[in-house]
C-alpha cells in the first residue's frame, strides 16, 4: 500500500517516522495542509502492537477535533467492548469499583491501528513506505536527511518521530537512552472463555508477591479478553524477574485467579513489550524535529495508557508543523512551543501518577488500606478525578 516515489524528487516537506496512532494521527491532521508528507514504517499494515488494548474517551475527542465523522466510524468499523468502569483488586482481593464519567473502549490494536492507518491514507499528499527501516538520520543546516536500510535517501524540511519505544529519531536527534527508573516491561496474551468476564469493566489486580506491578484482565467481548502483567524495569532488572513466568504463575497458581482460567483457552503465546514512561520530562523537540507518543515517553506511569497521548501529541505536532511552515521557521526555539504544550497538558497527571506509583510500591498493607478507604462513598465519588 505504498505510493510510488519519483527517483528525481525524494524531497518532502514533512517526514513522519512510524505509522502507529501518533504517526497516523499526525498525517491525518495534516490532510488539508497541502504539505507533501512522507510516512515510513518498518512494518506492513495490518500489524499487531503488543498492548493492553484500552482506548480511552480521549481518543474519541481527538478524532472528533480532527473530523467529527471519525468518532462514530471508529466504533462502526471494528469489534470492540464498551468500557464503563474499572475494578481494582487489593492483595487480599477486596475490590473497588470505579465508574467512568465517559465511556471508553477495548479494541485490538491490530484492528485499531490499521483503521487509523487507512484513514491517514485519505491524505492525498501523503506518500507511505511500509516494510522500510531507517538506517541513519542526519540533521543538516537546512534539511533532514534520511537513509533507509534499503539504500534509499530522502530529505525533509522537518521530521516527526513517531516510531515507538525504540525510536530511531529519538536516539539520533534527541540522544535518548533507556532509563530503567522511567521504563517498564509488560507481557500480554489473548484468552477466550475466561470465567465471569465482565464485558464492560477493566480489571486490575495488585497481587502479593508481584509488586510493584499489576495483573490485568481487559475484555474485548463477552467471551474474549486481553490479559497481562507489567512491572517497572528497574525492579525487573534488579530482581531478575521473568514476566512470562509470572503471568503463567498468576493465572494457574493463585486460586482466586486460576478458578477463572480453569476452562479458558489461550489464543496466542505470551508476548512482551516495553513502555517508556512519562514520569520523566524528556526533550521532545529541537531543530527540525519533534517526537510523539512512545517515542517521546508519553505513557502514563501508573495506568500504562499511551494510545490517547500518542494521538494527541500527533495532532499537536501537526498543528505545530503548519505554524512552522506559515512562518518558515523550524528552529529549536520555535518547535519548543510543541514541547511546552505537550508537557503542560500531560506532565501534571504523569507526575501525580508517578508519585502514586512510588508511594504504593510493594506496600501490601497500604494498597489494602487504600482500596478499603476507596469504598467509602465520599472518597469513591472523587476517585475518577485523580486519574483524568
Amino acid at each position: 500500500m505504498s505510493t510510488p516515489i519519483s527517483p528525481v524528487n525524494n524531497h518532502y516537506e514533512v517526514a513522519i517516522i512510524g505509522a502507529g496512532p501518533a504517526g497516523s494521527t499526525c498525517a491525518l491532521a495534516l490532510k488539508n495542509s497541502g504539505l507533501r508528507v512522507l510516512m515510513i514504517d518498518k512494518a506492513t499494515f495490518p500489524r499487531d502492537k503488543i498492548c493492553g488494548d484500552a482506548v480511552s474517551a480521549i481518543v474519541r475527542r481527538v478524532l472528533r477535533e480532527i473530523d467529527p465523522s471519525l468518532e462514530q466510524e471508529m466504533l462502526e468499523k471494528m469489534p470492540h467492548a464498551n468500557i464503563t468502569k474499572a475494578k481494582l483488586y487489593s492483595p487480599r482481593f477486596e475490590s473497588l469499583e470505579i465508574d467512568f464519567e465517559l465511556e471508553g473502549h477495548c479494541i485490538r490494536r491490530i484492528d485499531f491501528d490499521n483503521w487509523l492507518f487507512t484513514k491517514a491514507l485519505t491524505n492525498s499528499n501523503l506518500t507511505v513506505l511500509q516494510h522500510t527501516a531507517l538506517k541513519e538520520i542526519q540533521s543538516k543546516t537546512n534539511i533532514i536527511e534520511l537513509k533507509t536500510q534499503q539504500g534509499e535517501t530522502y530529505t525533509a524540511d522537518i521530521i516527526i518521530g513517531c516510531d515507538g519505544a525504540h525510536s530511531v529519531v529519538a536516539k539520533s536527534l534527541a540522544h535518548f537512552t533507556i532509563n530503567k527508573k522511567h521504563y517498564s516491561g509488560a507481557v500480554r496474551q489473548y484468552y477466550r472463555n475466561v470465567k465471569n468476564l465482565e464485558g464492560n469493566a477493566l480489571e486490575v489486580y495488585f497481587l502479593k508477591g508481584y509488586l510493584p506491578g499489576y495483573f490485568w484482565i481487559f475484555p474485548l467481548s463477552s467471551s474474549e479478553a486481553n490479559i497481562g502483567f507489567g512491572m517497572l524495569s528497574e525492579t525487573i532488572s534488579a530482581q531478575k524477574i521473568n514476566l512470562k513466568k509470572c503471568l503463567n504463575q498468576i493465572i494457574h497458581q493463585i486460586p482466586e485467579v486460576a478458578e477463572r482460567f480453569k476452562d479458558a483457552e489461550a489464543l496466542e503465546d505470551i508476548k512482551g513489550f516495553g513502555l517508556p514512561l512519562g514520569s520523566k520530562q524528556y526533550t521532545i523537540a529541537g531543530n527540525r524535529y519533534m517526537l510523539c507518543g512512545d517515542a517521546a515517553g508519553l505513557i502514563d506511569p501508573f495506568t500504562g495508557e499511551g494510545i490517547e497521548t500518542a494521538m494527541e501529541s500527533g495532532k499537536f505536532a501537526a498543528e505545530q508543523v503548519m505554524q512552522s511552515f506559515a512562518s518558515n521557521d523550524f528552529s529549536e526555539n520555535t518547535l519548543m512551543a510543541y514541547q511546552r504544550r505537550v508537557h503542560k497538558k500531560m506532565s501534571p497527571a504523569f507526575s501525580d501518577h508517578y508519585k502514586l506509583q512510588r508511594i504504593l510500591g510493594n506496600r501490601v498493607w497500604l494498597i489494602n488500606a487504600l482500596i478499603s478507604v476507596g469504598n467509602i462513598p465520599y472518597v469513591k465519588r472523587n476517585i475518577p478525578r485523580w486519574f483524568y
